[in-house]
């Protein structure tokens, strides 16, 4: 392709924002038969983004002692309406990334119910996923792409952030056992107790990149969900967590598989679909993570037309909510529709622009670098060249960034047949710093078009 050359001179770990700023920028991959593939400890991953927000039928827990003849009578009515409906808001919250007023949400019920083991979970959660979008993890592609977080990692989550976060399901699990203590064979508190194991597995797999451990997590939340089911076959809110489980172990490679039975590891993946699209059409209050788990599992099946229907209908739930904008595209460009998946990428660089709810957390210099290349790759140059003047443009560009912008808008030019522009670019490549041997690129280009070069 005439634009096959474009795109070599930023560094692959080039983001443009400092280590404590999300970038959201897609990093930059050439498509591979690997990157196609969706691993099984990737699915692991997924789960932990989901966990969050599993929410059964919450038990009232009264916000004072009573009685034990009151008490017995509290546990005929496991369900306060005005809890789950304030539970659900903080929710919509999360998943639209709203997530100063979900921790508010959650902090107010936690307040409101302090025996409730519900609140300090998800506050727990919303540590995590914090740090997780941080870190760019809250991304269709990284959940799909072969052994991502098996890989170590040098980012370090905040000591602060940490011990609020095990301190969140310390509570969590405390307020769990009094209830199951008092009232041993409580359903909803056992979902929960199972929940927080669930969250500490995908923080050991997602954070501390500890496989082993995760694994043993969530075999205990399993263990706690499945127990549920077989009491009560119509609580489809636990359907999610078990399905999944099935589905991941039975996906296992049959050198794994016999090994994994001989260690108590069982499960089925047809069974294990079915059990999530049980939970996505039956269960009250998890039908949405259901959801979300079948899009990346039905990439991973290849279905990619099932999985872009799931994308768009959470994105209209939850339009704040970029990431789920970003599966769209993302989904099309797995698709092979490459001009449909441009020209999504290029409405969220416009919503970005304007600053629509949470899109303006998108860093815009750094996000237009990526897709400028992203477009390169896909076949359409102009679109492409469009976002690196634009990020050249950018006020509070780095002048070291500016110059490896200018660089890539130069190349472009160039395999465009458009000398004359890329000559000028190569110029302002030359009036800024050195980055990443951009000035000997520039001068290389330049000598090929017989244009003297001067020193900076």
């Amino acid at each position: 392709m005439a634009c096959s050359m474009i795109g070599k001179s930023m560094p692959a770990s080039y983001t443009g924002s400092g280590p404590d700023t999300p970038d959201f920028s897609l990093r930059h991959q050439a498509p591979t038969a690997s990157s196609r593939s969706v691993s099984i400890l990737g699915i692991v991953s997924l789960w932990a983004a989901l966990c969050p927000l599993l929410f059964p039928a919450s038990p009232v827990l009264n916000r004072h002692p009573q009685a034990p003849a009151e008490r017995e009578e509290s546990r005929l009515d496991l369900r306060e309406p005005a809890f789950v409906k304030v539970a659900r808001r903080g929710f919509s919250e999360m998943y639209n990334l709203d997530y100063d007023e979900a921790i508010e949400t959650f902090r107010s019920l936690r307040e409101e119910y302090p025996q409730h083991p519900a609140p300090p979970l998800y506050l727990a959660i919303l540590t995590w996923l914090e740090e997780l979008l941080v870190r760019q993890d809250l991304d269709l592609d990284r959940f799909i792409a072969p052994g991502y977080f098996t890989k170590a990692t040098d980012h370090e989550m905040p000591s602060a952030k940490r011990e609020a976060f095990f301190g969140h399901l310390s509570e969590s699990q405390r307020l769990c056992q009094n209830i199951l203590e008092d009232q041993p064979p409580h359903p909803d508190a056992r979902y929960f107790l199972g929940t927080s194991f669930g969250v500490l597995g995908s923080f050991a797999f997602t954070i501390d990149r500890k496989k082993v451990q995760a694994l043993r997590y969530g075999k205990k939340a399993y263990g706690y969900h499945r127990d549920l089911v077989k009491e009560n076959p119509e609580f489809y809110d636990s359907y999610l967590s078990v399905g999944l489980y099935e589905y991941i172990v039975g996906n296992l490679p049959w050198y794994i598989k016999w090994l994994a039975a001989m260690a108590g590891y069982g499960g089925s993946a047809k069974r294990g679909f079915e059990y999530l699209e049980l939970a996505a059409a039956r269960a009250h209050y998890v039908a949405d993570d259901a959801r979300v788990l079948l899009m990346v599992l039905n990439v991973r099946e290849k279905r990619h037309d099932k999985a872009l229907t799931i994308a768009r209908t959470l994105h209209q739930k939850y339009p704040r909510s970029f990431l789920l904008h970003l599966n769209q595209a993302q989904l099309l460009e797995r698709m092979g529709r490459s001009a449909e998946a441009v020209q999504e990428y290029q409405i969220i660089i416009e919503r970005a622009e304007a600053a629509s709810p949470n899109y303006g957390r998108i860093p815009l210099s750094t996000f237009r670098y990526r897709m400028g290349r992203k477009f390169l790759d896909l076949g359409h140059p102009d679109p492409g060249l469009k976002q690196f003047r634009r990020a050249v443009s950018d006020r509070g560009v780095p002048a070291r960034e500016k110059a490896l912008f200018h660089l890539q808008a130069a190349q472009t030019l160039h395999s465009l047949g458009r000398t004359k522009e890329a000559i000028d670019h190569y110029k302002e490549v030359l009036r800024l710093p050195n980055a990443d041997n951009s000035h000997s690129q520039a001068r290389s280009y330049l000598r090929k078009f017989q244009v003297p070069s001067t020193k900076p």
